[in-house]
């Protein structure tokens, strides 16, 4: 399984990037090195943070920023995919009204007008229901909209079940047994309970190790350096993180300041 992520600076190696249609940023952390690009339309920062119920300017409007982003990281990466724009219903402050219906209208108005993108194609529901995300992948089949290899089961970001994660991923491969699944945001104690089923998640909570260690959020450059390390050695361990690419994602957070006894100290851990 493939975690993807976003790591603290945009010179911090990592293989496989998680960039967002809402991050200013995100062209920065581009780079021929990667192995594989998601972005994402921005769901957190749009209905979570800044609880809105609909994209700035319009869905359309987002839809054609989305691509202008995924068209310069394809220009340098060509295993980019981006996510058509979804709204989600797992926010408890904010679930946002018509969440499959206005998804599946972004999908067929993405999928017409961009037929040539490498388009995530998400998968929606309720975040309690395994039965309305099978209700959606059966509507995308009888719409002709599963046309990209890749979907991406979305009511999943503040689930905190394992057991319902496993289920759910159980049931989506089941379901689409040719298709790459990403699952969105799945918590770390249950990626050991979805790996067999999903090719890929993502996280960006390396601040867990700045909370562990300091109590707080990662703060300065170093601490999101020690708190990345930390992140990094957690995948390696677990098998997510290969030793080549563990090697030089160390090698460019030794360039950008963490010093060798650092580094030593914390591989000690």
């Amino acid at each position: 399984m493939i975690i993807y992520s976003r790591p603290p600076y945009p010179s911090v190696y990592y293989p496989y990037l998680l960039l967002s249609v809402a991050d200013t940023s995100s062209e920065r952390y581009v780079s021929p090195e990667a192995r594989g690009i998601i972005i994402d339309s921005g769901v957190f920062r749009v209905f979570h943070r800044d609880g809105r119920v609909e994209y700035p300017g319009g869905y359309r409007y987002w839809i054609d920023r989305a691509v202008s982003l995924w068209r310069y990281a394809n220009s340098v990466v060509k295993n980019a995919y981006v996510t058509v724009p979804d709204y989600p219903a797992d926010y408890p402050h904010n679930p946002v009204p018509e969440n499959t219906e206005r998804t599946l209208r972004n999908i067929e108005y993405a999928l017409s007008k961009y037929p040539d993108v490498k388009w995530l194609i998400p998968v929606q529901g309720r975040p309690d229901s395994v039965s309305s995300v099978v209700r959606f992948i059966n509507t995308l089949k009888g719409h002709g909209l599963l046309r990209s290899d890749y979907v991406a089961v979305a009511p999943t970001c503040v689930v905190r079940s394992v057991d319902f994660l496993r289920r759910l991923a159980m049931v989506a491969r089941a379901h689409l047994p040719n298709h790459r699944i990403h699952m969105f945001g799945v918590i770390r104690r249950a990626w050991s309970a979805v790996e067999r089923y999903i090719y890929s998640t993502d996280t960006i909570t390396y601040n867990f190790y700045c909370y562990e260690l300091f109590k707080r959020k990662c703060q300065t450059t170093r601490e999101h350096l020690i708190g990345w390390v930390l992140f990094l050695m957690e995948l390696r361990d677990r098998g997510y993180l290969g030793a080549e690419d563990f090697d030089l994602s160390i090698e460019s957070v030794m360039r950008l300041g963490l010093s060798d006894s650092e580094i030593r100290k914390l591989l000690s851990l």
